[in-house]
């Protein structure tokens, strides 16, 4: 056995003492959400407290789930179990799974996307235990008024007997490295470990509640779909209008040549899926008019689809106008009129961030082409 083997194994051993004191019933996983066009739509709702067996359960129901089920759990739970809460976090980041905060309420009127049950999505609570399931997320939502909290953990005979000394110099030794090993998984998750700070500011019947701001500063929550600002940066003597998601895969870009004149080219990166393919069939795949960009119609013949070498593609807008509106950021928009649904896609909802003044002083600093 190695010494991080040894180590991880004295340490199932410590974990086992250790718990959040919730009381609730195990937690269960069912199907939720609607069966739509929108990735996020479906969802796993997981609920109740995490036990010691949760890992196991929630493998069993991944193997029995078909092919299509989403990979994505919303977590709605007290905490539980430390040891479990990581297992299930580490089982996440394993699978590939998308996590986020919330509870759900069954929709009679929806249209369930696998397992016979639609729902729709309320608020719900992920605290103690259950936040360190949350941040093995490959991506980690944390909807608005959703809530994130954590705290010190404790043995439930420290909590029943407060005043006692019944703590030895192993506990403290144990106690140590509980510590390191919570250090060492929000490292290996991406998560800034000044969280374990925050938790330390909670005692035994606090919770430090994560807020939308400070879950951002410290990689709690990780989107990389989401779109970044919009940026304006210097070209060939003029500008460009650039904004990116997160993970760099998705890529707009406005600017003006002083050939061409205005335009505005979407790059998707995606080697999984012929992404030229798609793009050349949404070309002239629409009801009539053009395509709607930035608050603008491009006829179809002023459109040029790309295919990368690399894997990807580009689709290029040449604009009829240097002053578009400006009422969208979105492009192939979910519930435009002008596309059918094979055509609608919320891969491209881009930023409203900085949109409409870098975007307009891009297409006024025509560089030269």
């Amino acid at each position: 056995m190695t010494n991080g083997e040894a180590f991880k194994a004295t340490l199932v051993v410590i974990f086992s003492i250790v718990t959040a004191g919730a009381s609730a019933e195990p937690m269960t996983f069912q199907p939720g959400g609607n069966d739509t066009r929108c990735r996020e739509c479906a969802f796993i709702e997981a609920s109740g407290e995490i036990v010691d067996d949760t890992p196991r359960v929630f493998e069993r129901f991944l193997d029995s789930a078909p092919d299509y089920a989403p990979k994505r759990v919303r977590l709605n739970s007290p905490g539980g179990s430390l040891q479990a809460g990581i297992r299930l976090g580490e089982l996440f980041r394993a699978r590939g799974i998308a996590t986020e905060v919330g509870s759900d309420r069954v929709d009679p009127e929806g249209r369930p996307d696998f397992g016979g049950r639609a729902s729709l999505r309320t608020p719900g609570v992920c605290a103690s235990a259950c936040a360190y399931a949350f941040f093995g997320g490959v991506e980690r939502v944390l909807d608005e008024g959703a809530k994130l909290g954590v705290h010190r953990f404790y043995s439930k005979n420290a909590l029943a007997q407060p005043a006692e000394k019944i703590f030895t110099g192993r506990d403290l030794d144990d106690t140590q490295k509980i510590a390191a090993a919570i250090v060492l998984y929000l490292v290996n998750m991406g998560i800034d470990a000044r969280v374990v700070a925050l938790a330390a500011t909670a005692g035994p019947d606090e919770v430090y509640w994560i807020d939308l701001e400070v879950a951002r500063d410290l990689r709690v929550t990780y989107e990389p779909r989401a779109w970044k600002p919009w940026r304006l940066e210097p070209y060939h003597g003029g500008a460009i209008a650039m904004s990116e998601t997160n993970d760099r895969t998705k890529r707009m870009v406005a600017s003006c040549t002083r050939r061409l004149g205005p335009q505005v080219v979407l790059t998707n990166l995606d080697t999984s899926w012929d992404v030229a393919y798609w793009f050349a069939q949404c070309r002239t795949n629409i009801f009539g008019g053009g395509h709607p960009v930035f608050g603008t119609e491009v006829a179809p013949a002023h459109v040029q689809v790309t295919k990368r070498k690399e894997g990807g593609a580009f689709i290029r807008f040449r604009l009829p106008t240097t002053t578009p509106s400006l009422t969208s950021s979105a492009l192939f928009s979910v519930g435009s009129s002008a596309y059918p649904s094979a055509c609608m896609s919320d891969q491209y909802e881009g930023s409203r961030a900085n949109f409409e003044p870098v975007v307009r002083l891009a297409l006024t600093n025509c560089f030269q082409d």
